[in-house]
């Protein structure tokens, strides 16, 4: 009696109805996957995650904009991308705000003058003391004009933490530059690859503090040794 109807229906009203249910079923089942941000990153947000992402950007949440901007721009959608990166940039309150995307950009795209992302850079490490690798990173960065490795090495001695590849770019530029590093930028140098060699043997929690892309590592600190060796030469 239950099944009568099934068997009234047509074959082709069959398929259509299964195939109808299949799509409801991977549809609920999307929308629920979607809550799952972490096996997500900027060029798979959707659903309820790229929802949730985009209420936090506009309730101010730093790193949700600059997350909702990536994923804007891999939408190709880049004119709103930029205004959320401006947006991130200028609300920027410490040193994990500060991100790759304001060096990358500076002096390519509008509002990331060199001037701006300096700036914005010099408040942040008025109380974020970790924002100083970011300007030394900005200070040695190619292409951007606030490239000066006098204020970059003026910035060695505030670092407070492990900086062995930007160090490493730093005595390149140096060296192609033809630049003398002054005796206590080199003092600095040292104390620097001391700190490396702490957070070698006890690496500090991931996400508290402004980090290089890639952790402290030993052939990597062996060839920054080699760098500062052949200046006194």
């Amino acid at each position: 009696m239950k099944l009568r109807w099934w068997n009234r229906i047509g074959c082709g009203a069959k398929w259509l109805l299964l195939i109808s249910t299949l799509m409801v079923t991977y549809t609920i089942w999307w929308w629920i996957d979607s809550a799952h941000c972490d096996q997500q990153d900027e060029h798979s947000y959707h659903g309820i995650c790229l929802m949730r992402i985009k209420e936090r950007a506009e309730r101010g949440d730093n790193a949700a904009q600059w997350a909702y901007a990536s994923h804007l721009e891999t939408a190709q959608k880049e004119s709103e991308a930029r205004m959320w990166q401006l947006r991130a940039m200028h609300g920027a309150r410490d040193g994990l705000d500060l991100r790759g995307e304001m060096l990358g950009y500076c002096d390519r795209i509008p509002g990331f003058d060199a001037r701006t992302v300096e700036t914005t850079m010099l408040r942040i490490t008025q109380s974020s003391p970790d924002a100083h690798l970011r300007l030394l990173q900005l200070y040695i960065y190619p292409g951007c004009g606030a490239f000066n490795l006098e204020k970059a090495s003026a910035q060695i001695p505030l670092l407070t933490q492990c900086a062995h590849l930007t160090l490493a770019d730093y005595l390149r530029h140096a060296e192609s530059a033809h630049y003398s590093v002054p005796h206590p930028t080199r003092q600095a140098i040292r104390s620097n690859i001391a700190l490396c060699e702490r957070e070698l043997a006890d690496p500090p929690p991931l996400g508290t503090t402004v980090r290089e892309f890639m952790p402290v590592r030993r052939d990597s600190l062996d060839t920054l040794r080699r760098q500062l060796a052949s200046l006194e030469q």
